[in-house]
């Protein structure tokens, strides 16, 4: 059913008002703060403070005086100041009191920690629907329960006490599950990417993932907005608004659910509302919202929404650093329904004056045990029958070198002067490849596995800025490819089939 806080009906704030006070509040409570390491009431405290958002912290405690070095309230009531958030870890048996408190000091939005609600049935659903009257009654609105808390990049305001690698940037995730989001965010770290804002929705008991999703078209910091769902409140409402935002803003979503177990699954774990799979795909390909089956693939598809051109078609070039990388690439290419066409006369003229003799003479380029040649990619990027490039081995691996050939000592200083000689020049062919890449407005997608040394190199380094990243497989960029190439389709900026 809609929220009925929508519009601007009595002068009633709008949605985006209200959330405001959600992302950029001007004070944030914590109910149930503690000194006690591990609880709930610790991590979003000390969470709170470390972030030094400038906003004011109070710490709500009926046994404490002092909890992590602020004065501790007994209630919210008692703060002297204004509280427009506040962040519930207290039982859930307790919930009811804390509620009339917030309402009566005038709290405009609650995230509710707390689980054993709705999601468990009986005396907790019981409880979670008074809980929701008694925050209509008093124009309050609520994140959960049952959920991890939020982050805001912009405004600092931190309240999940487990979520690594969220650094500033321009993608927003809403999340029905805490655990899975601390999978996308570890994993998007690792990949360059950058957040404006998340928020785990948990039960959903007041707040949908329709609201969120609305909130963040309106978000000027946010350019890509990714979703894990395992069902929806609205789902009318969800679509009609993705209509109207995938115009100018992607929208990822992995929704999970799939099987009968899934959805069983589901509504034990959020006590959502899971749909027909086939009837959700074809909805959200009429809508513009890419989908895709993990986790890791709503960062494998906004890194290059964030940094790259749309893909004019479905014709892929590959470039690898072997035969078999080359093969591997273009059956994972071809799977995904994407195409390998033959290089132009020109194109093949190119590369025969540059490549040994060795290279496989098409599509996909083997250089015969060379090493991937950016000048082989130039010509192929500027290819008339080429609308996306896929690049598979051999880029940034010089950082690494050391880990696969030991030396003697005595050579370390003149290795160490040769591996930076060739990094320095490979950022300046990273620079030409990513202002030809811009002309001609196409997609490259790096394939390289890399770990230690090799990560912390600049040239990945340069990869991560500037929106390449480095897939982990073939498969991996195929498939991201491929939603990239659906995309583009839907905008009307590709050919279709």
């Amino acid at each position: 059913m809609p929220c009925p806080y929508l519009g601007m009906r009595d002068g009633m704030m709008s949605l985006k008002e209200q959330l405001d006070y959600l992302f950029d509040p001007r004070s944030v409570a914590v109910i149930g703060a503690s000194n006690q390491l591990g609880k709930w009431g610790f991590i979003i405290l000390a969470r709170l403070l470390e972030s030094k958002s400038g906003k004011e912290i109070y710490a709500i405690n009926k046994k404490e005086r002092e909890v992590l070095g602020l004065k501790a309230y007994g209630s919210v009531v008692d703060v002297p100041g204004p509280v427009d958030l506040v962040v519930i870890t207290v039982p859930f048996q307790g919930i009811i009191d804390v509620m009339h408190d917030c309402v009566r000091k005038g709290v405009k939005v609650a995230i509710v920690i707390t689980g054993g609600l709705a999601e468990t049935g009986g005396e907790g659903a019981r409880i979670e629907q008074e809980m929701v009257e008694i925050a209509r009654r008093g124009g309050m609105r609520i994140v959960g329960p049952n959920c991890l808390g939020h982050v805001d990049t912009h405004s600092n305001v931190r309240t999940v006490g487990f979520l690594p690698g969220v650094k500033r940037g321009n993608v927003a995730l809403i999340s029905q599950s805490g655990n899975s989001s601390q999978s996308v965010t570890k994993y998007a770290g690792q990949m360059g990417l950058g957040f404006s804002k998340f928020v785990s929705s948990g039960n959903e008991a007041d707040l949908h993932f329709e609201d969120y999703l609305e909130y963040l078209g309106q978000d000027d910091k946010t350019k890509v907005i990714l979703g894990y769902i395992e069902g929806f409140r609205e789902g009318r409402r969800f679509f009609e608004l993705a209509k109207k935002l995938t115009k100018k803003k992607p929208i990822v979503i992995m929704k999970a659910g799939r099987t009968d177990a899934g959805v069983r699954a589901a509504q034990s774990h959020t006590a959502s509302l899971a749909g027909s799979d086939m009837v959700l795909d074809a909805a959200f390909k009429q809508a513009g919202v890419i989908r895709v089956e993990e986790i890791s693939e709503l960062v494998d598809v906004a890194v290059p929404l964030l940094g790259q051109p749309l893909p004019q078609g479905r014709r892929v070039g590959v470039l690898a650093m072997g035969g078999g990388m080359a093969v591997m690439a273009a059956d994972a290419v071809r799977r995904e329904g994407l195409e390998m066409p033959a290089f132009s006369p020109a194109t093949m003229e190119k590369l025969n004056s540059i490549m040994s003799h060795r290279w496989s003479r098409g599509n996909p380029v083997d250089p015969g045990g060379d090493l991937v040649s950016y000048q082989a990619l130039w010509p192929m990027l500027a290819d008339e029958n080429i609308d996306a490039i896929i690049i598979t081995g051999g880029v940034g691996m010089i950082a690494s070198f050391p880990d696969w050939v030991k030396l003697p000592s005595s050579m370390k200083s003149r290795l160490d002067e040769a591996r930076k000689r060739m990094e320095g020049a490979e950022i300046g062919n990273l620079d030409k490849t990513i202002q030809l890449m811009k002309k001609h407005q196409k997609p490259i997608l790096f394939t390289t596995h890399v770990s230690g040394a090799a990560r912390r190199g600049k040239v990945h380094s340069k990869l991560r800025s500037s929106y390449l990243g480095f897939y982990p497989t073939p498969e991996r960029a195929a498939r991201a490819l491929a939603c990239l190439v659906e995309y583009s389709e839907y905008l009307g900026i590709a050919r279709g089939e």
